[in-house]
């Protein structure tokens, strides 16, 4: 009786939460919708907003809107446009569509953490306080209203995190749950779906002999490709893409865009690319505008560490929270399986991102790590609450703090976006 009444709670809390996130950014919606930031190009942290206002509700479908380049690296992320179109056929503002989609991601995104946290044995009140922290951190607060893959990004991620929680945990998700997540990870951004193999490796490993899980992760990456293969054709037929005939075309599509990241003198560091990802993706410094390289053209980014007195104090607190879930995931072996997916994958990103950059901006591509690394802070909680009687209460009230500050030196860039030009 009491673990249907806890699981009746857990739901509860989850929908509030979905509805709460829903709620605020939908708020905002109106405002954002008509700012320069999703009618004009990359205007805005180098997203694709403009893409994407298209692909998820114009009509008739925009074809030069689905180029190759991106149809090939995101070729499911178009799928939202089968709510998206039947609103806009509606009457519906395609602007206030795409941002509608984007808070509804975010809410989504927030209810995973919650019952990552809750998975975790998170206690429930600082799972509602670290689940805040998420929904005010800089990146899933400003793709809360930002129409972009990295919307869907977020969802996806979320989920394979908790899948590999419940299986670290003793509650193997079915294959078809298993096979269902990479799927979608490979089709809104095919390098995500290394996370999902990651995931397959580490948690066969620990349960079976080397090379009987190198097989098995291989037999479930065979299946992957091919259902992930299979639905991008079909996505290239419904969706037409520009450029895109055939799977061979998109395959060559791949390696140009493997190879061909900017080399220019002012390539940022692997240090630099940890510290947007790891420290900037949560408590962001003023946006600046930056020059693109086209006369007369900027755009705007998060970079760097420009914080005013607020803004350290969040970092900072931020940062601790960090490194104490860092420090006691080593010591953590209940769930060290996630610890280990997690740092391999922030890892992975800052390798990645140090030699994939385009137009030196990299807080576009925080979100893929963002999860992990709110993941490995999440230990902190477990260490706090298992160390004293009083810990989880300490580990609260100093999670709660943070909280405030970077809800403080965050919602103004938010509230900001309308104004950027």
């Amino acid at each position: 009786m009491k673990t249907v009444i806890d699981k009746l709670k857990a739901g509860w809390d989850t929908g509030l939460i979905g509805l709460a996130v829903f709620l605020f950014h939908a708020w905002h919606i109106p405002a954002v919708a008509a700012a320069r930031i999703l009618h004009e190009g990359n205007l805005a942290f180098d997203f694709d907003v403009t893409r994407f206002v298209a692909l998820w509700s114009a009509s008739p479908f925009p074809l030069d809107a689905n180029e190759d380049y991106y149809a090939v690296r995101h070729p499911l992320a178009i799928l939202p446009r089968l709510a998206g179109l039947s609103l806009a056929r509606a009457g519906v503002e395609p602007h206030v569509i795409a941002c509608g989609i984007a808070a509804f991601c975010a809410a989504l995104s927030s209810m995973l953490v919650f019952r990552i946290a809750l998975a975790l044995e998170v206690r429930r009140i600082t799972a509602y306080v670290l689940t805040a922290l998420w929904a005010f951190s800089a990146a899933p607060l400003i793709l809360g209203v930002i129409p972009e893959t990295y919307d869907l990004a977020f969802v996806a991620l979320a989920w394979q995190f908790l899948l590999a929680i419940h299986w670290t945990a003793g509650r193997p998700p079915a294959l078809a749950t298993r096979i269902a997540a990479a799927v979608i990870n490979f089709g809104i951004t095919i390098t995500n779906v290394v996370l999902s193999g990651l995931t397959e490796l580490v948690c066969r490993y620990d349960r079976a002999k080397a090379p009987k899980a190198l097989l098995g992760t291989v037999k479930f990456a065979a299946a992957v490709g091919l259902i992930g293969v299979a639905l991008s054709v079909a996505s290239i037929h419904i969706w037409p893409v520009k450029n895109v005939e055939d799977p061979t075309r998109a395959a060559k599509q791949l390696y140009w865009d493997a190879s061909s990241a900017e080399r220019t003198p002012t390539r940022q560091s692997p240090l630099q690319v940890a510290w947007v990802f790891g420290a900037v993706s949560f408590v962001t410094p003023p946006p600046a505008p930056y020059p693109t390289g086209i006369p007369h053209e900027h755009l705007y980014d998060l970079r760097g560490h420009a914080y005013d007195a607020v803004g350290w104090i969040a970092v900072l607190g931020w940062l601790g929270l960090l490194l104490l879930g860092a420090a006691a995931a080593i010591k953590d072996r209940r769930f060290r399986d996630v610890w280990v997916i997690a740092a391999v994958w922030i890892a992975a990103n800052v390798a990645l991102h140090s030699y994939w950059q385009f137009r030196n901006t990299l807080f576009l591509y925080s979100p893929h790590s963002h999860i992990a690394f709110f993941v490995l802070a999440l230990a902190g909680a477990r260490w706090a609450q298992n160390r004293h009687p009083s810990g989880a209460l300490a580990y609260c009230c100093v999670a709660a703090l943070v909280t405030l500050v970077v809800a403080l030196n965050n919602l103004p860039v938010y509230l900001g976006l309308p104004g950027l030009n």
